[in-house]
């Protein structure tokens, strides 16, 4: 590739001409103007003082370029030369090879001014195939001594391409806290929700020291022993204010763009909705996918949502054909962050039955709304929105979704490993009796069964699966998730949700 591509390098680096330019960025001028500003806390815990290569997964919209964005100006402000520093959105690189050329051009370029560590940035690579072969290729010819790279994607297969393709070859993987280069960057949890919308709420979390994962899990552990901490006394005090930020939630998700509109506007305008579709639509085709598929399975799916479901029943009222073509599709929205499912727990070998019937949730409201809207036409999606969550039963079923949401996230954090699989650590299960616990999870040795009842009393049968699961035995004090109320009782500690997942 011949020196002649300098100038275009230079339309996605501004700053290598002058620094200042960083701050007319769009995503920069984007987010000084947002009434929600979101700095996840993803680049904190990263180390940028070594050779690595960081693959950041995540879905659409949720802020992966703007936290790249972000982290340059931070470069940048902290003296890093401009030129140094190298960006390029993926979007139209037509294959690795090209790949490869453009960054082997940045750097023999970068040279020209500095033997210092450069920083590579590579926004949505998952469009380039087998971008994991450019990557390969370089660091083989030895191209990336000294560089930190950063890519980023709306896929999570990259994640285990990345590891296998490139086993030996991501850098000074030793020096990181947890030796693990993969990083995802979900939307925002309702914790990180919570802190960033309410200063008074953010102090009382950082005061709780609830933020650490070792904390987490101690009154979480304490509640299975059937007792609250004093962390849950603490936020027991400021219910009312958890909860209506809760109904926020549900209705914006952590997905910064909605919940900046919703703050600013009182409303999530159409085009927000559509953005997300529109791009969600253009990955789905890129991976092989069928739209119409796609929008039979989603419209299956949200119909039976919080149901368990086999992959056989999925394809029913559909074009198509058979159960693999409907589990294609299914981990298709899975590993586009869309969705997530569990297993039956067969109780007695501490592993899932994977040929049973499963439960499919939604990763996140926001985009379960957007998906929702896009299945029933697109047409005044906010409105749409709210009539769901107007109604108990419907707005329940979401709710569920976002508990398995942050017990996934709570287990992926106590052992945040690239070979992560939540399907041996969190499942439902079932009784003979086909009475229902909504959560099991492993946890400290034992399982953790967790129901949840979205509304405010709790009756005795509304516990029947709970004492089902107790009788087999290995099972902590169950923990009941409530709309509203908190108790400890002989049978089960009782936490309003809220609470539960702004711990979670």
């Amino acid at each position: 590739m011949s020196s002649m591509l300098v100038p275009e390098l230079g339309d996605q680096n501004p700053w290598w001409k002058d620094e200042r330019l960083i701050e007319s960025d769009s995503s920069i001028v984007a987010w000084e103007k947002s009434a929600f500003k979101w700095d996840p806390r993803l680049s904190k815990v990263m180390q940028w003082n070594i050779d690595i290569i960081y693959c950041v997964r995540g879905p659409r919209q949720v802020g992966k370029t703007t936290l790249v964005k972000l982290k340059i100006r931070d470069l940048l402000g902290n003296g890093v030369q401009g030129r140094r520093i190298f960006y390029w959105a993926c979007d139209m690189v037509e294959s690795y090879e090209k790949l490869a050329a453009i960054i082997e051009e940045y750097i023999r370029y970068a040279r020209r001014f500095s033997q210092d560590r450069l920083f590579i940035f590579l926004d949505e690579i998952s469009s380039v195939k087998d971008w994991q072969r450019g990557i390969k290729y370089l660091y083989d010819k030895g191209r990336l001594k000294n560089c930190l790279i950063l890519l980023t994607g709306s896929h999570s297969i990259d994640l285990v391409k990345a590891t296998e393709t490139l086993a030996g070859r991501r850098g000074e993987v030793e020096k990181l806290p947890y030796g693990n280069p993969d990083k995802i960057l979900l939307p925002m949890k309702f914790s990180e929700y919570v802190e960033s919308r309410n200063a008074e709420l953010r102090k009382v979390i950082l005061d709780l020291n609830i933020l650490s994962i070792l904390r987490r899990k101690q009154m979480l552990s304490t509640l299975a022993q059937g007792k609250f901490s004093e962390e849950f006394e603490e936020l027991m005090l400021y219910k009312k204010e958890l909860e209506g930020l809760f109904d926020d939630y549900l209705l914006t998700g952590g997905v910064p763009r909605a919940i900046d509109s919703y703050i600013s506007k009182g409303l999530i305008p159409e085009g927000v909705y559509s953005i997300y579709t529109d791009l969600f639509l253009r990955d789905i085709r890129r991976w092989g996918g069928n739209d119409i598929y796609v929008k039979q399975i989603l419209q299956k799916i949200v119909q039976t949502l919080s149901s368990t479901i086999s992959w056989n029943l999925l394809k029913e009222d559909t074009e198509i054909a058979t159960h693999d073509t409907a589990k294609f599709y299914v981990d298709i929205l899975k590993n586009s962050f869309v969705i997530s499912y569990i297993y039956h727990l067969n109780l007695s070998k501490g592993m899932p039955f994977f040929r049973m019937d499963k439960k499919i949730h939604f990763q996140d409201p926001f985009l379960f709304h957007a998906l929702r809207s896009w299945i029933l036409s697109g047409i005044r999606p906010f409105e749409k929105a709210i009539e769901y969550l107007e109604q108990p039963s419907e707005k329940s079923k979401l709710v569920e979704s976002v508990v398995c949401n942050h017990l996934i996230r709570f287990l992926f954090n106590i052992e945040p490993t690239s070979s992560f699989d939540y399907s041996n650590s969190l499942f439902y299960w079932k009784s003979k009796k086909g009475r229902e616990v909504d959560f099991v999870i492993k946890f400290e040795g034992g399982f953790l069964p967790i129901e949840l009842k979205y509304k405010s009393g709790i009756d005795r049968q509304d516990i029947f699966g709970l004492i089902d699961f107790m009788k087999g035995g290995k099972s902590y004090t169950p923990i009941v998730l409530s709309k509203d109320a908190s108790k400890v009782s002989n049978s089960h500690v009782q936490l309003p949700i809220p609470i539960f997942i702004l711990v979670a």
